[in-house]
C-alpha cells in the first residue's frame, strides 16, 4: 500500500532495526590529509591557469620573452609558448578532477604533470627567472602534498 492510503506520514514511518528515528546519517569524517590533497588542488588549477596564460602570451607575442639569441634551448619562445600552455591546460583539468574524490588516476597524473612542469619551467629560468622559480616553488609545494597523502584514505567511503 502506498503511503497516501495510509495516511501515513514519512517521518512516522516504522525505522529498520539499528537506526536513529529522525536524525540524519553522520556526514563522513575527512582524513587530515585530504586537506593537503585539496590544497594541492587548487594550487594545480591556479598554477595551470597562470601556464596556459603565460603559453598563451608567449605565443602571441614571442618577443616578448627574449633570450640574448632568442631562443630558449633548440626551440623558439612560442613553441615553449605551446608547451605553457598545453601542459598549463593539462594540469589545470587534473588538478579539478582532484577537487572531487581525488581518484588515484589523478593523483598519479597530477605527480607527472607537475613534475614535468617544473622541469618545463627549470628550463624557463634564463628567460623569466622569478616567475620561474616562483612555479618551480610551487609545484614542490604541490608534489608534496599529492605524494605524502598517496597511502592515507580521503574521506570514511574508501
Amino acid at each position: 500500500m502506498s503511503e497516501q492510503t495510509t495516511g501515513a506520514r514519512p517521518e512516522y514511518r516504522a525505522q529498520p532495526a539499528g537506526t536513529t528515528g529522525g536524525a540524519p546519517a553522520p556526514a563522513p569524517e575527512m582524513s587530515a590529509w585530504a586537506g593537503w590533497v585539496r590544497f594541492g588542488a587548487v594550487v594545480m588549477v591556479v598554477v595551470g591557469v597562470f601556464g596556459v596564460i603565460e603559453g598563451l602570451a608567449a605565443i602571441v607575442s614571442p618577443t616578448y620573452f627574449v633570450t640574448a639569441t632568442g631562443t630558449v634551448l633548440v626551440l623558439s619562445w612560442a613553441t615553449w609558448g605551446w608547451i605553457h600552455l598545453i601542459l598549463g591546460a593539462l594540469v589545470a583539468i587534473v588538478g579539478a578532477s582532484l577537487l572531487g574524490e581525488a581518484p588515484t588516476w589523478a593523483r598519479g597524473a597530477g605527480i607527472a604533470l607537475v613534475g614535468l612542469s617544473a622541469i618545463v619551467h627549470l628550463i624557463a629560468i634564463p628567460v623569466a627567472p622569478v616567475w620561474s622559480i616562483v612555479v618551480i616553488a610551487l609545484d614542490v609545494v604541490i608534489l608534496y602534498a599529492l605524494i605524502t597523502t598517496w597511502g592515507a584514505p580521503l574521506d570514511a567511503r574508501g
